[in-house]
């Protein structure tokens, strides 16, 4: 099996060089880490490039349309999908790589998240929502055996993200492909808990905890395009949402 990373950025300078080191890092190594440049305006790009990665353009705002594109490019059978603002622990790929030798119906892997802050009671609350999350989609599996793709922390097999046409530009994307991913015949998906992602508070500390929640619920009902979207607008007046 060959893994490709694919990385959506706009305007991640600060952060992406973090990110794409903690996956070349990985005891089991990349083969292939893809950085869609998704009309950025500084040198994310050019962090990007000197770290060894590729590097696609993707005119099309949204980061759906940049994840698209960089499965698009791939030349691997696993495709990885990590935001740029996460550190990847050390062993994810090859927990992963694992996770999808154990049985040849297993055709996606999920990870979980871990909210990181400076401020300890900030931390603590933040990762309440990681619980609360986690507990509830893992007992949705158990009783459904439907599994959520959590897009900023998930493997799937590209031939597979093909079949279900890949993510949709809307809000609450992950939700979206799920359900597609749910009405495929033979085709099963797992949690490994060791897969982890260590993230950055930016979205609650720029929105506010509980209105970033109720941004990401009204997300995972309603079709909204992304053209408007990051994370620095989930206050809910800055987008109008509308039912699908």
């Amino acid at each position: 099996m060959k893994f490709s990373f694919i990385i959506p950025a706009y305007n991640e300078e600060k952060i992406i060089g973090k990110c794409i080191n903690s996956i070349k890092s990985q005891t089991r190594k990349p083969d292939e880490i893809i950085v869609v440049d998704n009309l950025c305006t500084d040198n994310t790009a050019k962090i990007a490039r000197k770290l060894g990665c590729r590097v696609v353009k993707e005119s099309k705002k949204g980061i759906s349309n940049a994840r698209n594109k960089g499965a698009k490019a791939s030349c691997g059978d696993i495709l990885c999908f990590v935001d740029a603002d996460g550190i990847v622990v050390r062993n994810w790929l090859e927990e992963c790589e694992k996770s999808f030798l154990k049985g040849s119906k297993i055709n996606a892997v999920v990870g979980m998240n871990i909210f990181s802050h400076k401020n300890s009671e900030k931390h603590a609350i933040y990762n309440i929502y990681t619980a609360l999350a986690y507990s509830g989609l893992f007992l949705y599996k158990i009783l459904t055996d439907k599994l959520f793709l959590a897009g900023n922390n998930f493997a799937i097999k590209k031939e597979v993200f093909a079949k279900v046409g890949g993510f949709e530009s809307v809000m609450g994307e992950d939700y979206w492909l799920s359900k597609k991913f749910w009405k495929l015949s033979n085709h099963k998906g797992v949690f490994n808990p060791k897969m982890k992602i260590h993230y950055s508070s930016r979205g609650f500390d720029s929105a506010g905890y509980l209105q970033t929640l109720t941004f990401w619920v009204l997300g995972s009902i309603m079709k909204t395009d992304q053209k408007s979207y990051t994370y620095k607008n989930k206050r809910l007046g800055d987008i109008k949402f509308k039912l699908p």
